[in-house]
């Protein structure tokens, strides 16, 4: 198998972490994080978890402004840099693409989506639940960006327990690819385990900003991939290519 980072575009926070200054959206952080996906080569299919960000996002207007936490990130890309386009350059077709996996359904993560209305979307229906309505708008999910002709596949994840997840979802059958859960960034938020112990990795969306915040917040989750010897691929880590290291079996791409 092989997995490939695309990365679309960049987006920046505000320059103060804390207060209502910050809301203002004026005063912008020098430092900007990577909006990451993942295409999985694996054998029964492409898999691409996460569709990350249009390049309409980073248009004025685009975005509701009056919701809170939409006022405070600022995306920076080109439509080079949507993933159907990175895709493109890797010799791949939207349509060739199997499974599309929505680890949860923030802008960053779903903005890309509609390129791939014929491949099977799976998302968790707790986070579907959560997005939903008015309801899931105030809580800061953008519903208007679900494309029209995507119609999602809602999953339970009722398989066993897995190591450190209450449940898990395998599928393919063969223990190359499950869904576990991750509940910490939004309840409904899923991760994807890809290949086997020492060959894997994990690609687990927003469940922390990077591999030391996962040590100090999920210590359990992190003691199981270093005792399995599975990567850490998380959507807005900028070390993402330096964890995509050659393992037998798994093979990487650092684009």
């Amino acid at each position: 198998m092989r997995i490939h980072r695309l990365t679309a575009g960049r987006v920046r926070g505000p320059r103060r972490s804390r207060g209502a200054l910050r809301y203002l959206g004026r005063d912008w952080s020098a430092e900007t994080m990577p909006v990451n996906a993942f295409l999985v080569e694996h054998p029964a299919g492409l898999c691409l978890v996460d569709a990350g960000q249009s390049v309409a996002a980073s248009v004025p207007g685009y975005l509701p402004r009056w919701h809170p936490f939409l006022r405070i990130a600022r995306f920076e890309l080109e439509a080079g840099d949507e993933v159907a386009a990175q895709l493109a350059g890797l010799g791949f077709r939207p349509e060739q693409v199997r499974w599309v996996v929505l680890t949860h359904l923030h802008t960053d993560h779903i903005g890309g989506l509609g390129p791939f209305a014929s491949a099977e979307v799976i998302v968790s229906e707790v986070e579907w639940r959560r997005a939903s309505g008015l309801r899931g708008a105030i809580r800061g999910y953008v519903p208007k960006q679900w494309p029209a002709t995507v119609e999602p596949r809602l999953v339970q994840l009722a398989g066993p327990p897995l190591g450190p997840f209450r449940a898990s979802l395998d599928l393919v059958g063969d223990g190359t690819l499950r869904l576990v859960p991750l509940p910490r960034h939004t309840p409904g938020q899923i991760g994807v385990l890809v290949g086997e112990d020492g060959a894997g990795a994990l690609v687990g969306g927003d469940v922390a900003h990077d591999r030391a915040e996962l040590d100090a917040l999920e210590p359990e989750l992190a003691a199981y991939l270093d005792e399995h010897g599975l990567a850490l691929l998380l959507s807005h880590d900028d070390d993402a290519p330096a964890l995509l290291d050659l393992r037998a079996g798994l093979a990487v791409s650092r684009s």
